[in-house]
């Protein structure tokens, strides 16, 4: 008896370490840190010519959104310097380093470049009555969307990454809290310096908001994803091996729910471990005790023009294919499988997605710790739908998954975060969450 204890305990003791390893580990080296990755140089892309955009007011742009029709690139920014300080999704929490006037929406004519290789630019000021804390109207801006009313309007979503405050509105420590994120809603007329405030939305539901999906239905209502699963302490590091974060459904009104956190996935099953048929009983309840499947580090979703939603993953380097309910919640569509951990994704206006990815995540780190002299290597890939209808009238949907650019050396695209396709000229428009420029790469051919 004691033998077959013994030998019953040792195939436990396999099975959930191969369990473990093929839940939490063997991603984590391959597709999280790239363990044996072939990066290239962004030489071996001739088919553009970048070069980087550097003003101080165009440093730690987390965002971009391209105005097709009126030519014109919107940029969140939020300056090197403080955003280093202050960035919730970084945990990142010195209150006292964010940039005194907070940050600044600036809009770029991208058919108007002036004598220094930048573009005409000007700041897009807030008015209204929105009221920011400490009795200011300072925005932190992280990721954003934009939704065209008509042919003069527009309406933009804000992740406002606001610090925490007391009971008179005053600024206290984030250690302890984290921040107080709102989504801000404005409206600007084209043309115009200004934008309008509408509403602000605070939930509970919206903890760690990373970039915000406009339905685009004349609801006003939104998808938001909160790419951990709490503000701070052990388990935001937790989130990173066993997952954390969701997507939340807001209507028009501002009242908020869960939508969507991956928890319906497959999960890892005992056909997966290896085991004997005699074991099998024990390793079945050994199994049951690993925590579900969640999406980890969800980060900026966007909604495509198929009317589904894209949402990437900074960890497992898969985009989730989502498709809104009638009851408000999201469903698994499908799962592109890119290999690498992903930013903001974005689609064009052909419909393609642009996403950047990070191939070498430990040395992004460390380039978005230092953006003045680290480097933080990039790649771009670009994502293409295509649907068959076969002769039994069957539909067929494939992705094709595409690497548009790369840059090992990060001579220069690095920490990229978010790009922009301009299907009119071919550029591409490239921002960085931290890094102080934005870039342009110019079609060659």
């Amino acid at each position: 008896m004691p033998g077959i204890a013994k030998t019953v305990y040792w195939a436990l003791v396999v099975a959930w370490g191969a369990s473990l390893y093929q839940i939490y580990l063997k991603d984590l080296f391959a597709i999280t840190f790239g363990v044996g990755r072939v990066i290239q140089s962004i030489d071996e892309f001739p088919e553009f010519s970048c070069r980087r955009l550097v003003h101080p007011r165009l440093e730690a742009c987390e965002d971009i959104w391209l105005d097709n029709e009126g030519r014109t690139l919107y940029a969140a920014c939020a300056g090197t310097a403080p955003r280093l300080a202050w960035n919730q999704a970084m945990n990142d929490l010195n209150v006292t380093g964010r940039r005194p006037g907070g940050s600044e929406l600036l809009a770029l004519d991208i058919d108007e470049p002036v004598e220094d290789g930048l573009y005409n630019f000007r700041s897009i000021k807030p008015i209204g009555h929105y009221e920011g804390v400490d009795g200011g109207s300072d925005l932190d801006l992280l990721g954003f969307d934009v939704q065209i009313l008509d042919d003069n309007t527009m309406r933009f979503y804000f992740v406002n990454q606001r610090p925490p405050v007391d009971a008179s509105n005053s600024i206290v420590d984030a250690s302890e809290s984290g921040a107080n994120s709102t989504i801000e809603i404005f409206e600007i007329r084209k043309g115009q310096e200004q934008m309008r405030h509408v509403r602000t939305v605070f939930s509970d539901e919206i903890w760690t908001p990373n970039r915000v999906a406009a339905l685009g239905d004349g609801s006003g209502g939104f998808l938001v994803t909160n790419d951990h699963s709490v503000k701070v302490g052990m388990r935001l590091a937790l989130d990173y091996f066993i997952g954390g974060g969701n997507v939340a459904y807001c209507d028009g009104a501002g009242k908020c729910h869960a939508a969507y956190d991956g928890s319906e996935e497959r999960q890892f099953t005992r056909s997966d471990a290896p085991s004997e048929p005699k074991y099998k009983t024990y390793l079945d309840k050994a199994l049951s005790y690993l925590p579900k499947t969640k999406l980890k580090f969800p980060n900026g979703l966007a909604l495509g023009r198929d009317g589904l939603f894209y949402v990437p993953s900074t960890i497992d380097g898969q985009i989730r294919v989502l498709a809104l309910q009638p009851d408000k919640t999201l469903s698994l569509v499908d799962t592109i499988h890119v290999g690498m951990p992903l930013d903001n994704i974005s689609p064009d206006a052909n419909g393609d997605m642009y996403v950047a990815g990070f191939p070498n995540l430990y040395q992004s780190s460390k380039g978005f710790d230092d953006p003045y002299n680290g480097i933080s290597p990039v790649t771009i890939w670009r994502i293409r739908k295509t649907v068959d209808v076969g002769k039994t009238g069957v539909r067929s949907v494939d992705y094709r998954v595409e690497k548009v650019i790369e840059d090992k050396d990060a001579k220069v695209l690095s920490g990229s975060t978010t790009v922009r396709h301009d299907v009119k000229s071919g550029r591409l428009f490239v921002s960085a969450a931290v890094h102080p420029f934005l870039v342009v790469c110019e079609p060659t051919r």
